[in-house]
């Protein structure tokens, strides 16, 4: 009959062999501490790339709406203000708007005021801040943080249809009254 004979060796680990089990699970143990830090840094990263996305989504609608009102004056009273020259160019935008009559007291939520206001707002990039500036009640906004670029492209439009550029001319870059009043479409 076969017997298989078992082994037996109660010698136990030798240290020389204990040491060198302990520095592989060492590098092993730091090999996946670094993963892990490696993985937690890019999710980080990636993080304040999507909020940064979603403050600038935002921040685009507001300025489109902005825009799309400026100048705007739903009594055809006064005069279309819109985009200001001189302060408005390729890296700045003011414009100037009308507001709707506010609402009576007889309204739910009425105070009493029944007059339009005016409201003049500005768009700017100061250091990496996207601002928005009432220029009327002296309030600075920070729209967005981590903004390292901020171009305003603006076109107009001929009268057979034929959309243009408009390259600022004025000192630094600024519109001049004539391309402000020929702006149609503004691009950020």
């Amino acid at each position: 009959m076969n017997h298989l004979h078992f082994i037996r060796n109660e010698k136990g680990l030798t240290l020389v062999e204990l040491m060198i089990v302990m520095v592989l699970s060492l590098l092993l143990m730091a090999a996946v501490y670094y993963t892990y830090l490696l993985q937690n840094k890019s999710g980080q990263v990636q993080f304040q790339v999507a909020a940064t996305q979603q403050d600038l989504r935002a921040v685009m609608e507001m300025i489109s709406l902005d825009v799309q009102h400026a100048g705007m004056d739903p009594t055809f009273t006064n005069s279309i203000q819109g985009i200001v020259p001189v302060d408005s160019g390729l890296t700045a935008l003011r414009m100037r708007m009308d507001l709707l009559p506010l609402p009576t007291s007889t309204t739910p939520m009425g105070d009493g005021l029944t007059t339009a206001t005016n409201e003049d707002i500005t768009y700017r990039l100061i250091g990496n801040n996207l601002q928005r500036v009432d220029n009327n009640g002296g309030i600075t906004q920070v729209l967005a943080h981590n903004v390292t670029n901020l171009n305003f492209i603006y076109r107009g439009r001929q009268v057979d249809g034929t959309i243009y550029d408009i390259n600022p001319t004025g000192a630094g870059n600024t519109l001049t009254s004539d391309e402000a009043d020929a702006v149609r479409y503004v691009r950020i």
